[in-house]
Parts: structure tokens; sequence; C-alpha cells
């Protein structure tokens, strides 16, 4: 009975905030997720902060029980806010001791996180967009704004002169791209015209990209060019992976080498919590095999395992066929969040329409499905539950090795060796239950967050065998990560020390 009289009261407090404060209307969303972001956050009950030349600093015994919108002014949080907080027209500095229990969201700005606050749950900074605010006799309009339309020429060198951010692995060692992106109509046309250097293949391999915005929900996108590929790159991201590889030598791909074209048509829908991408398309690329092979003894620099030819950097590649794919493919992105669940999830279908090549002819056709889900939601207070999905699967094949997947290592299960495991089927489930830890605020690293972990997986070429799994106690620090792994099947146990945000 009290705790229902206790939601009568919050209820009502929340309806006369709203009715005491400024009425706040989009009248254009815009593309992209701010918009879709704004709207969600005025839609439920919040605090509205009105636009001034001063900056808005939330102070330390300060606490707002509801979300908190920000308009055209820079804002300083040291208190705590209970629901999202969006600064529009503003940057975002989180200081130490705030606590923000919702997003924290900065649009034609930036959040600026400090080490020693709690983790920020989702800061997104939209830097390229902001929304134009006008006052009316009832409050304020709200219309997006691009930042970028009239700022970006014909003509640009990104990066440094054109020297876009380098990767770094066990079969490219040092991959350099530089090269021009091109604008056009006001950003409906954007392209990139890249050369990149591999420096242990000594190769220069080109490549070219474009999008073309036909409408603002539909756009084309094509891409051709010479390169080094690799299907496990869903592990972890190319710049994890280059630390990774540069620093304990734990490349967590597969590499083949391939001329590839491909083209999709992209559709986009949006709601305030929804929004959906289907595409369709075609690819078609020449393929050969990469090495390093078996017996080779040279290999790129790294700090460790230089000549590990199991895990290390002498780890040879799968001996793939050279063969000549076509291929059609359709599939889509989604993404939902709502009520602090958040779900992310992308598929690929892939039919193949000729394969062709010294070993075959032309009749081995496949059909491949590549599935990933991320689902993530608080469970108490700060404690964070995610859920991790990866699934590959031939119903028609087999699959020649250039579609193979792979499991094993740190990444994935790290029982196994380096990508020991792999084929056409694959399943990989990765449980993180994460715990923040306030009252052990550390010095210049922040506070840290104990992790509860469970990851179970299997690959196979026509079937998946048993099933491998792992359970791990950790704790993340700042951006580091410390492990204690345990095989429950064979009760081996492990140490692992790695990236916080890395799989």
């Amino acid at each position: 009975m009290r705790r229902q009289v206790l939601s009568v009261i919050a209820t009502v407090v929340h309806v006369a905030v709203a009715e005491g404060q400024p009425r706040v209307v989009i009248v254009d969303r815009g593309p992209g997720a701010s918009g879709r972001i704004l709207a969600e956050v005025l839609a439920k009950p919040h605090r509205l902060v009105e636009p001034d030349t001063s900056r808005f600093t939330l102070r330390r015994d300060e606490q707002v029980t509801t979300g908190l919108v920000v308009l055209g002014r820079t804002t300083s949080i040291d208190g705590q806010v209970d629901g999202d907080l969006v600064v529009v027209g503003g940057d975002l500095f989180v200081h130490p001791g705030a606590r923000i229990g919702g997003r924290a969201v900065a649009i034609g700005g930036a959040v600026y996180p400090s080490t020693l606050a709690l983790p920020l749950r989702q800061p997104q900074s939209f830097r390229d967009n902001t929304f134009t605010i006008t006052p009316t006799p009832t409050g304020y309009e709200l219309a997006y704004q691009s930042l970028l339309a009239d700022a970006t020429p014909m003509l640009t060198l990104p990066g440094i002169y054109g020297l876009r951010v380098p990767t770094y692995d066990r079969v490219n060692g040092v991959s350099v791209p530089i090269g021009p992106a091109f604008s056009l109509g006001r950003d409906r046309v954007a392209a990139n015209l890249l050369a990149t250097y591999r420096s242990d293949l000594g190769k220069i391999d080109p490549s070219a990209d474009v999008a073309l915005e036909l409408t603002p929900r539909l756009r084309l996108e094509g891409r051709a060019g010479r390169g080094t590929f690799s299907n496990d790159s869903w592990i972890r991201s190319d710049y994890v992976n280059s630390l990774y590889t540069l620093l304990v030598g734990r490349d967590s791909r597969n590499h083949y080498r391939a001329d590839r074209a491909e083209a999709t048509l992209h559709h986009r829908w949006e709601t305030a919590t929804l929004i959906l991408e289907p595409f369709v398309g075609g690819r078609g690329e020449r393929s050969w095999a990469v090495g390093p092979w078996l017996g080779e003894e040279s290999s790129p620099w790294s700090v460790i395992d230089r000549t590990d030819t199991l895990d290390g950097m002498l780890r040879p590649n799968p001996p793939v066929p050279d063969l000549d794919i076509v291929s059609a493919m359709m599939g889509g992105d989604l993404r939902w969040e709502s009520g602090g669940v958040r779900a992310a999830a992308q598929v690929l279908a892939e039919r193949s329409l000729l394969v062709d090549g010294p070993s075959v002819n032309g009749g081995d056709a496949f059909t491949q499905l590549t599935f990933d889900l991320d689902i993530a939601f608080l469970t108490f207070g700060d404690q964070e539950y995610e859920l991790a999905v990866r699934s590959v699967t031939t119903p028609e094949g087999p699959p020649p090795l250039q579609r193979f997947a792979y499991l094993g290592g740190s990444g994935t299960l790290p029982f196994l060796y380096l990508l020991e495991q792999g084929g056409g089927e694959l399943l990989f489930l990765d449980q993180q239950y994460a715990i923040p830890v306030p009252g052990l605020k550390l010095r210049l690293l922040g506070v840290p967050t104990l992790l509860l972990r469970h990851r179970l997986g299997s690959a196979g070429v026509d079937r998946l065998p048993s099933f491998e799994q792992t359970v791990s106690l950790g704790v993340i620090v700042s951006v580091f990560r410390v492990e204690f792994a345990m095989d429950p099947a064979t009760q081996d146990t492990r140490l692992t020390v790695g990236l916080g945000f890395a799989r």
C-alpha cells in the first residue's frame, strides 16, 4: 500500500513539473539517432533547463529524479541525475562524484566524462548536427540542423593530409591508408579513394567506396578494391585487434586476399524507440590464400610470441583455394531502445550464384546465414546484464574456406587455441554481469567494476561439436580488465589481463 501511495505521489509531482515548465516541440527530427533520442527523453517526465549564455551546473548536493534536458548551454554535472541527460547545443562535462543513471548525450557538442565519476552507461556525442531553438509563446520549437551540409568542401584530405589511422596484424604488418574524400550535392554523394600500403606484403592496395543518398531514407552504397579480408572481425575491432597483435602477438583473425566489389541498397525506418535498416545487394570477388605458411620463420614484429605457431605471429592462415565467388546478399540492422533496455541485431544472408576455381566446376553453391544479437539492461542500481550472441549456419553447402567462421582464444573461448574450431557452423554466447563499486574509487583510475562472465560456444565444418564453456570473475579498472577464468569440465584455470572495452 505504501509503495502504491508513493507511486501516485511521484506521478502527480512529475505532471506538476511538466505543466509548470515550457513546452518543447520537435518540428523536424532529421535523420539519424539524435532526434529519436531527444524525442524519447522529452516524452518522459523531465526537468527542462532553458537557453542562456551562462554555463549550467548541477551542484554536488542536487539530484534530478527524472530526466534532464538542457537547451543551448554548456553543462557541468557534479550531482545526480536518475534518468537520461541530454544537452542540445552545448558540451557536457561529467565531474568526479557525479552520477547519471541513464544516457549521457550531447547534441551539437561532446560528452567529456571524468575517470573518477561512475562509468557512464551510454555516452553519445553528436558533433555533426544540432537543433535550432526557437522561442514560442508556450515554450520552444526544435528543428534539425546539420553542421556539415554547408561546411564540407568538394575535396578534403581526412586525417593528416589524407593519411588515415593505420592498423596492424600478422599478415599485412602495418596497413597505412591514404587518399582524398569527395562530397557532392550537400553530402548527398560521398566517396573515398584510397591507396593502402601493406608493409609486410610490400603491396599497395587500391580501393574506392561511394555512398549515394537517393532520398532521406534510401541510399545506395558501393565499394571495390583489393585487400586483405577476414570473417573474424566481429571478435575484436580493427584497432583493438591491432593493439593485441602488436603487444602480445594475438591476431584474432584468419585472413585471405581478394579483389572484391559489392553494391547494396539500404532503406531506413525510424521511430522513437526503433531503427530498422534492411538492405539487398550483390558481391563478386576473386580470392586467394596468404601467409604465414607452415614452416615460415619471419613475421611482423610483436613484443611477445613473435615465433609462436599456435597462437602467435606465425600461426598459419587456412590455405583457401583460388576462387571466383559471385553472390546475392540481403539482410539488415535493427536497433531498439526503451525503458532502460537496449538491443541491436544484424543479419546477413548470402546465396552464391557462382563458385568457380581450379578445385570446383561452378557447381558448389552455398547459402550462409550470419546473425548477431546484443541485449543489455540495468538490473539493480547501476548493475548491468549484457548478452551477446553470434551465429553462423550454412543450410546449403558446403561453404568454401573463404566463408568459414572460427572460435578459440582469449576473445572467445580462452581454453582453446586461437581460432582452433572452425567451419560453416558456429554458435557463441557471451553473458556478462557488471557491478560498479563506487565505494572503492581509485585515484586516477576511477571506479572499479566487478565482472561475472559466462561464455559458451562451438564451431564445426558441417555441424556443431560439443560445446565448450568458460566461467570467470574479473574486475575492470579504467581501460584494463583482469579475469580469473575456469573451464567447468576440466577445472583448468587461467588468469588473463586485457582491455576493458574489448571482448
